[in-house]
């Protein structure tokens, strides 16, 4: 039997050793979900989003020098992980979202304000699964959110801290992990196209 291999947990010990994503996928991740991580890292490498450690078992990838994606882990007492891909420029590529029937994926993994769940939600509304931070989270006034439209939905609480353009996606199945991959890469030509307008 193999030796298990003790990666560091901890921030200083990761930042000593620069700790590589797929490690710690490797270590912790059994089955399909070792597999589908294990893709998507593969993936985000070979499309120039290199995730590098950041912060105590996070991942940053990095595109025209802004965020584009963390990865999460977590591994305590059973291992999970979640993506939040940055869409700093949905506006520009909604339409190919919609037409792609990728408009679904987006809605459903909006982080919404910790106290939206306080507030009456229009009928028809996404469903709140994720939230932004708790306390102190409000102590700016912010909450319940901000309402923006995404893919012509109405979005109501949606988090504003730290003006987050991100959404979450925990455990993603291989059905959703190929739409942010999609998504990525949407963003991640937007992101191109406008530094060569700028040039």
């Amino acid at each position: 039997m193999a030796e298990q291999k003790m990666l560091p947990t901890s921030y200083q010990g990761q930042k000593e050793i620069k700790a590589k994503i797929e490690d710690y996928i490797l270590e912790y991740f059994d089955g399909g979900m070792k597999n589908l991580a294990l893709d998507f890292v593969t993936h985000m490498r070979e499309n120039k989003m290199k995730p590098v450690w950041t912060l105590t078992n996070q991942w940053k990838a990095v595109c025209k020098g802004r965020c584009i994606c963390y990865i999460g882990l977590s591994y305590d007492k059973t291992a999970s992980w979640t993506v939040t891909p940055y869409l700093e420029h949905i506006k520009e590529y909604e339409e190919t979202i919609i037409s792609e029937g990728l408009q679904n994926f987006v809605l459903d993994n909006v982080i919404y304000c910790c106290h939206a769940d306080r507030y009456e939600r229009p009928q028809g509304s996404p469903p709140v699964k994720h939230f932004g931070l708790n306390y102190p989270c409000n102590l700016w006034g912010c909450a319940p959110g901000k309402d923006i439209t995404v893919c012509g939905v109405e979005i109501k609480n949606k988090c504003c801290n730290g003006n987050r353009k991100h959404y979450w996606f925990k455990d993603s199945d291989a059905a959703e992990l190929t739409a942010v991959k999609r998504l990525l890469e949407l963003e991640q030509k937007a992101r191109y196209e406008k530094t060569s307008v700028k040039k």
